[in-house]
């Protein structure tokens, strides 16, 4: 009977003849080939920063050390072709938050070329956008964000304003203020802020012991809420440089301070696993791991490894947009698959609302799709057709926003930058690559040939009906930024701590410990660009 079973999985054939009627109806889903998932689990959404498809060992890293992701890893998908919606930070979560392409809230940079909230921004993640806690809140679920937003730091922006019930992390990204490990004066940048819901409770923040107060946030969110329903986004802070680390990390990678940084992320994760084991609800957890966007180049060895991908952040080669993604739920998704499907990180939002219950919203285009089939028929393709990759917001036909487009294995370059070269080349006819065979977009497919004909045929009306499909929004990242709206515990500091910058609350952390022996930088007229 156990063969039969299994070749019946196998097959989706009916797998018994002689067995009575309730087994059969109890194997029903089986017979099928079809695993029920199970309804309104928990979800926690791990997001790091600036980390490339490369920066796992499980993805190959010969020196990075990620024994818990990779565990994650091996205990559920891999996925080869996960896209981050964006190249750069704020419009990627914005991107993840509401299942909308940026181009929709508006929140794809001032220009042509990108951009991200500044310390004082005026703008943010407009309130007429659904984030997934939002969503997830009217279904009774606890909602809790913990580490990096970077979507506004006025109060109405914050995540508490977004369907967060409580917020603990950084408004933006750990090198928008200065610290002890990034030493800077910038008038319209005060010390870096650490908040709690919207109240600054520390500033400048110590990072030296931050990751390990996130997993400590996180973990006793989850044991708070461990007899309800919630979802956890947890949005680290590395390997965003400063590459800052504790003493028990400090100058243990052989990879350097990003290797240390990555080593304790890894570590965050392992406690945060640990504490869903601990509450007994790891079966009925959903967990997603991805990041924002890919390596930083230009920060060299302080920045990371796209792997086997061409260029980085703020670019739209696949380096900058193709990053290492893992989904784990124990009991529900077979261990050890790797999933060569196109997935996007915007299609977290309808994945947890299909499972949660929760009907989309009807008054707007969600670009993500439900990946959930995926979690138990490794067969299902992907339910993307095309993928839309923005370098920023249009200002004309000769500065369009949309610079490439991914339908099928063939992608479409129309202008291009990287990151020695920020200046804009625009291509007509557009370079076209076809991604199965040729990942790292070195051999254009000839603009004679019938097969660049027909693909570009196929991407060229993907993109006009794309486009139809946008309402003009106000750019949020347009409205600038004002010195007034920067986050200050104190603006009368400098009576009480002359020695110290405006807005510094807490003194001592400009004294606080630091890990020593930083890297040599190499020099960059050594880069060699192969396109």
């Amino acid at each position: 009977m156990r063969l039969g079973l299994e070749d019946g999985r196998r097959s989706g054939k009916c797998c018994v003849s002689s067995t009575p009627l309730l087994v059969l109806l109890a194997l029903a889903g089986v017979c099928h080939g079809v695993k029920q998932l199970p309804e309104s689990p928990n979800f926690v959404v791990l997001f790091a920063d600036d980390m490339g498809y490369g920066d796992l060992s499980v993805n190959g890293h010969p020196t990075i050390r990620t024994p818990n992701l990779d565990t994650l890893a091996h205990g559920g998908i891999r996925f080869t072709q996960w896209y981050s919606a964006f190249h750069i930070c704020s419009p990627s979560r914005a991107a993840m938050l509401t299942g909308r392409l940026p181009i929709r809230s508006g929140t794809t940079g001032a220009g042509w070329t990108g951009g991200v909230f500044g310390a004082s921004a005026v703008g943010g993640l407009p309130k007429n956008e659904t984030t997934f806690a939002e969503a997830l809140k009217t279904a009774g679920y606890a909602t809790g964000m913990v580490g990096k937003w970077h979507l506004g730091q006025k109060t109405e922006f914050l995540p508490t304003n977004n369907g967060f019930d409580e917020y603990f992390g950084l408004p933006y990204s750990d090198d928008m203020g200065s610290s002890v490990w990034d030493n800077y004066y910038n008038k319209d940048r005060p010390p870096l802020p650490l908040l709690h819901n919207t109240t600054i409770i520390e500033q400048p923040t110590n990072l030296g012991t931050l990751t390990q107060r996130y997993a400590d946030y996180a973990s006793g969110f989850i044991d708070r809420n461990k007899d309800k329903k919630f979802v956890l986004y947890m949005a680290f802070s590395h390997v965003h440089t400063p590459n800052f680390v504790s003493k028990e990390f400090c100058n243990t990678s052989s990879r350097g301070r990003f290797g240390d940084a990555a080593a304790e992320m890894d570590n965050a994760v392992g406690g945060i696993m640990k504490a869903l084991d601990d509450a007994g609800i790891r079966n009925n957890t959903l967990t997603f791991f991805t990041s924002d966007n890919g390596p930083w180049l230009i920060r060299h060895l302080d920045g990371g490894s796209a792997g086997p991908f061409y260029e980085g952040k703020t670019t739209t080669w696949e380096g900058g947009v193709r990053e290492p993604g893992i989904v784990n739920w124990p009991g529900t998704i077979d261990p050890g698959q790797i999933a060569h499907q196109v997935v996007a990180t915007y299609d977290i939002f309808p994945t947890m609302l299909k499972l949660a219950g929760v009907p989309l919203p009807k008054d707007r285009v969600i670009d993500g799709r439900d990946m959930s089939p995926l979690f138990t028929n490794s067969s299902t393709p992907s339910q993307h057709d095309c993928i839309y990759i923005y370098k920023g917001t249009p200002q004309g036909p000769t500065q369009p926003g949309l610079w490439a487009i991914r339908c099928g294995p063939y992608k479409a370059h129309f202008v291009t930058n990287n990151h020695i070269n920020t200046s804009a080349v625009t291509h007509d006819p557009p370079l076209l690559y076809h991604l199965e065979r040729d990942a790292t977009e070195v051999y254009s497919l000839s603009p004679k040939g019938a097969e660049y004909t027909a693909a570009m045929e196929t991407i060229m009306a993907a993109k006009k009906t794309h486009e139809a499909s946008l309402t003009p929004v106000p750019n949020q990242m347009g409205k600038g930024e004002d010195p007034s709206q920067k986050l200050c515990c104190d603006p009368d500091s400098k009576k009480k701590y002359p020695k110290y910058q405006e807005c510094t609350c807490n003194p001592e952390n400009w004294q606080a410990w630091k890990c020593g022996n930083p890297e040599l930088q190499p020099d960059i007229s050594l880069y060699t660009d192969l396109h």
